[in-house]
């Protein structure tokens, strides 16, 4: 690359006073780093005008994906502070310096990035306008030597894509667009020289990588992976400089207000100081609670609210190409599942609006019509919801989970619950019609589902059963109807044809050989529900197949923890032993779990699927069961559950962010999605069942 650049400037240096920058379309476009340490947008209240329907991600040092309008529209890829010295030695923030950041409110972080001799530092505290879509950039340099330059460097992704973006350097701004989106960057101290071009090829780094001078001053680069950098205007060559860069696509080019940050964090600490806390906590455990609170809230869409993203990051996403032209989901998406979890820990927390809206978009994405077929079985979506989607509504995976046909009626049942009895009646008037037909649709088809909680695998999954089938039991109570609770008492007890007989084998290869398998009846779409015969189970990412009975998961857990079997019962008992045994390690930071066996969930890490922090949770609450039904003491019980507790405190990285997956080695995050909201969710989880003394997910508890 710089062999070309060297004979581009020789031979065409007039080049660099043209319009149009030369390489395009420029090299394949990636997204940045999912290793998140801070998440962010201006907290409004539901009442309010929606104006700042923006939100920003941070990881490496430097700013990453921002979004706008929608929480699943991606808008920008990355931008940072580019540094050359007198000598022409060139530092880019996210690659060459050292970085830290500090949490100094729930809402907001301060990122350090420092030259590893210490000849400069550049600090950032990065936050949304109020009422514009605008991101500020509130900059401190400090430089320890005379002669450095500074230079602001912006690849967009408009519209989900670094496909198709066209950029304009102007004297005072950057400027980006494609179709309806617009970015202008600027800066507070101006800039003396601008320039744009197509990444790889003619943008800013290229030049300055060639002989540390900025020689490039094209005007425009059309349709494709472009990037834009100006030249800072600084005050002091040496020394301390403030200054502030503004990410704006309001089109308005608003500078912010003195007390624009102040605005912001009073904001969120309005929101915070409505809800409850559960005690006891340390102050560590504290801080990742509340930290918690405005991550889960942060995920939340303005202009739909309910719809909330998994993750405001994509997997993996600086090692793969992204070839969707716009249609990439990544965890920008909306699922039943996560969503049950978010809305959930929220309600426990004392935000009762935030539950009811993700219900209410719920009820909105149900199906009304269509048919999936699986082999020869035919089944009408009408009832069941999508297995994620926009924040439009619109599909995006289209797969049969019956899980997330339950966790609807879930979420319901928990509002219902601790509603006043006016409430209640209304309750029931607004979301009847959509209780019943996914209460129809499980009793219908259940419990056989065509994906289980991981979107893998067909058959029989306890997981999947027990949320499906508390759900009809709670439908009965709803609507006082004994049906629902008969077909689901049928499927724990009916003898010889129970979910004991078709998910718990008494031929294994673990242990005595008695425990829960995977999955059930996972060669064909109508294989018997039998865990003691040989079943060919596919593994999905790895294309493997094993043995049903090979393959373990704790999917298991969730027959207790719904108050559907004794926490104590030996084969759930036995099943625990097993999963601790074969699925689990401990890692410096506590222990954890992996998914199951052989998961291969992991594109960065060579295909090797780590440690869950939101499976943590799940045995923490377990204990809780066993606690509740004498068959551990309080001391035993709560010995466990707090390093369960003390191990998210751990497995947070330093913006205080849950991951998706942590190395067994270490107890760091991988580059899965971080920070995973389902994960935080998790953790307030555990807070509160603590609290209580008592599983929250359990009806049974909860409410005797």
């Amino acid at each position: 690359m710089r062999f070309f650049l060297g004979l581009f400037l020789c031979f065409y240096s007039f080049y660099t006073q043209a319009d149009e920058a030369f390489g395009k379309p420029g090299l394949p476009p990636i997204w940045s780093s999912a290793k998140k340490i801070h998440v962010s947008t201006f907290y409004n209240k539901y009442s309010e005008t929606q104006k700042s329907t923006i939100w920003l991600s941070l990881a490496e040092g430097v700013l990453t994906e921002v979004f706008y309008p929608h929480i699943d529209r991606p808008q920008l890829k990355d931008a940072q502070i580019i540094v050359v010295d007198r000598k022409g030695r060139v530092w880019r923030e996210k690659e060459d310096l050292n970085h830290s950041v500090k949490v100094i409110h729930p809402s907001l972080v301060k990122i350090k990035n420092s030259e590893p001799t210490g000849r400069f530092s550049i600090t950032h505290t990065f936050y949304p306008l109020k009422d514009k879509a605008t991101i500020i950039d509130q900059v401190e340099v400090q430089a320890f030597e005379q002669g450095l330059e500074f230079y602001v460097l912006v690849n967009p992704h408009l519209n989900n894509s670094g496909i198709g973006d066209s950029a304009f350097a102007h004297d005072d701004s950057l400027e980006f667009s494609e179709k309806k989106a617009k970015l202008k960057v600027y800066s507070s101290t101006g800039f003396e020289k601008t320039s744009v071009g197509f990444v790889g090829f003619s943008d800013g780094y290229q030049d300055l990588a060639y002989n540390g001078a900025m020689n490039f001053k094209f005007t425009s680069a059309i349709n494709g992976n472009v990037a834009g950098m100006g030249k800072l205007r600084l005050s002091n060559s040496m020394g301390k400089n403030e200054f502030w860069v503004a990410y704006d696509f309001s089109q308005s080019a608003p500078r912010p207000k003195e007390n624009s940050l102040k605005e912001y964090v009073s904001a969120w600490d309005g929101y915070l100081r409505n809800l409850k806390r559960p005690t006891p906590m340390s102050s560590q455990q504290l801080k990742l609670y509340l930290r918690s609170l405005v991550t889960i809230k942060t995920h939340e869409d303005k202009i739909q609210p309910g719809a909330m993203a998994a993750s405001l990051s994509k997997p993996w996403g600086d090692l793969s190409e992204d070839k969707s032209n716009g249609e990439s989901g990544g965890y920008h998406l909306t699922w039943p599942r996560d969503l049950f979890h978010k809305a959930y820990s929220l309600l426990n927390s004392g935000d009762y609006q935030t539950a009811y809206n993700a219900l209410k978009f719920l009820k909105k994405i149900q199906f009304k019509s269509g048919v999936w077929q699986y082999g020869p079985r035919v089944i009408p979506r009408i009832g069941a919801f999508p297995q994620n989607v926009w924040t439009s509504g619109d599909e995006y995976w289209t797969g049969l989970q019956l899980d997330q046909v339950g966790y609807p009626i879930q979420l319901f049942y928990h509002l219902w619950k601790r509603a006043s009895a006016q409430t209640k009646e209304a309750l029931q008037l607004e979301f009847a019609g959509m209780l019943r037909l996914a209460s129809n649709f499980i009793a219908q088809f259940g419990p056989w589902s065509a994906q289980e909680r991981w979107e893998e695998n067909f058959g029989i999954s306890p997981s999947t059963f027990a949320v499906a089938t508390r759900a009809l039991i709670m439908a009965s109570e709803i609507f006082r109807e004994e049906r629902y609770e008969k077909i689901a008492r049928g499927w724990l007890t009916k003898p010889g044809d129970n979910i004991f007989d078709w998910t718990v084998t008494k031929n294994g290869i673990y242990g005595d050989g008695e425990y829960f398998v995977r999955v059930s009846g996972c060669s064909n779409f109508i294989a018997n529900w039998n865990p003691n015969i040989f079943q060919s189970c596919h593994i999905s990412n790895s294309h493997k197949r094993f043995d049903q009975r090979k393959i373990l998961d704790q999917g298991f857990l969730k027959l207790p923890l719904m108050g559907l079997v004794p926490a104590s019962d030996e084969r759930i008992k036995k099943s625990v032993d097993v999963v601790n045994q074969h699925i689990s390690a401990v890692t410096p930071k506590g222990r954890g779990w992996y998914r199951y066996t052989e998961d291969s969930y992991g594109y960065g890490e060579n295909y090797k699927g780590r440690l869950w922090p939101l499976l943590s949770s799940e045995h923490g609450r377990y204990y809780l069961e066993l606690l509740n039904e004498g068959a551990l003491s309080e001391e035993e019980a709560l010995s466990k559950v707090n390093a369960i507790i003390d191990s998210y405190v751990g497995f947070a990285n330093a913006g205080q962010m849950i991951p998706e997956q942590v190395f067994e080695t270490t107890g760091e995050g991988t580059g899965a999605a971080t920070p995973l909201a389902w994960s935080h969710a998790e953790y307030i989880k555990m807070l509160w069942s603590r609290h209580f003394r008592k599983n929250v997910e359990n009806p049974e508890a909860m409410y005797e």
